[in-house]
């Protein structure tokens, strides 16, 4: 009998459990988020070791060219030192006492060439064995830097390791506890290969176009949208339903997605290719001239991401607000999202200090 009542319940409401504060998560639908997450972490896991792999080859690679470039400075270091030595020592300087003792103007042009060419020859090694050392600590520090990445990347694959494996011991408790474990496994493969064959992709297209028609919301900062708060001070208030409005003219996806304002949060929901989707967000001002978005919650028909596939679509799917956009002399001082609206105060800064404070 339970068994077919878990049927029904995935007939009837597949794969939709948006979790409810007011109604207390089944341990069938908290093994289906644990099997999620952990499935999910997998993934991750497998993309960091693709990382670490390639970041290494190009750390073998760095430490090849390094050799190399080690080889060139030393060869060209005796050339340099030639130079300096020949400087130090006065034979430069003995070939300008020919010079002026030149006994006709026809000797002194051809000495003269020949003290040029020589001097440039000279001013070429030095300026060459410059560059090479140049590029030389430019390696260094490219190496440096992989090295970093490289223990960092190891590092999160550990966390992201124990955090996966933690899940994965708790779900299998969580298993042990039904009376018939068969049903919600087959939920759980079910939920991956879905997950894995249409909601992965429909992620990968829904921020795709966001991320793109978020670079035109510039569009909407109309007359009618500035409010005036000074000479150089103003608030750009863009309304809830207008904003819905704007993406839906841009875009037929979002015909069937909502975006919300609220207490200074960003809130998407809506449905595609026959899933739901949910987004919460917020602004982050980094600089004047940048808003960041920070992605904070995800969700795929109910079933919440973890925050390492989250922290990857923040990643890929750049989501933030350039003021330049509207105005290269506009500044973001603040924003908010309460009441269905968005309003960013901006500032306007004049050539020649005009408008700075």
């Amino acid at each position: 009998m339970r068994k077919f009542l878990l049927i029904l319940f995935l007939v009837v409401c597949p794969l939709t459990v948006f979790a409810e504060e007011e109604k207390p998560v089944s341990l069938e639908q908290l093994i289906l988020q644990q099997h999620f997450t952990q499935k999910e972490l997998e993934r991750t896991l497998t993309l960091i070791k693709k990382e670490e792999t390639r970041t290494q080859g190009d750390i073998a690679q760095l430490e090849l060219d390094l050799k190399r470039q080690k080889l060139v400075i030393e060869a060209m270091h005796r050339h340099a030192g030639e130079v300096a030595r020949a400087y130090y020592t006065g034979e430069r300087a003995n070939l300008l006492t020919l010079l002026l003792n030149a006994e006709n103007f026809n000797e002194f042009l051809l000495m003269f060439d020949f003290i040029q060419i020589l001097y440039d020859r000279d001013m070429q090694r030095l300026e060459m064995y410059q560059t090479e050392r140049t590029k030389l600590v430019t390696m260094q520090e490219e190496e440096h830097n992989r090295l970093a990445q490289l223990k960092e990347l190891r590092q999160k694959y550990e966390a992201q390791l124990s955090e996966m494996l933690a899940i994965q011991a708790e779900k299998e408790k969580n298993v042990q506890k039904l009376d018939d474990p068969t049903t919600v496994e087959a939920l759980m493969d079910h939920l991956i290969a879905d997950w894995q064959k249409r909601g992965l992709p429909a992620f990968q297209t829904f921020f795709g176009v966001l991320a793109d028609v978020m670079v035109q919301v510039p569009e909407l900062a109309t007359p009618d949208r500035i409010q005036s708060d000074g000479l150089f001070s103003h608030t750009l208030v863009i309304n809830q339903d207008d904003f819905n409005q704007f993406l839906m003219n841009k875009d037929e996806l979002f015909k069937q997605s909502h975006f919300s304002f609220e207490d200074n949060k960003l809130i998407v929901d809506g449905t595609y290719d026959h899933m739901q989707l949910r987004l919460v967000g917020t602004y982050e001002l980094v600089s004047p001239s940048e808003l960041k978005f920070h992605i904070s919650e995800l969700y795929f028909d109910g079933f919440a991401l973890p925050p390492s596939t989250v922290a990857d679509m923040e990643k890929m799917y750049d989501l933030g607000f350039y003021p330049g956009l509207i105005s290269p002399n506009i500044q973001v001082e603040g924003i908010s999202m309460q009441d269905e609206e968005l309003k960013l105060h901006l500032r306007l800064n004049l050539p020649f200090g005009f408008g700075s404070k």
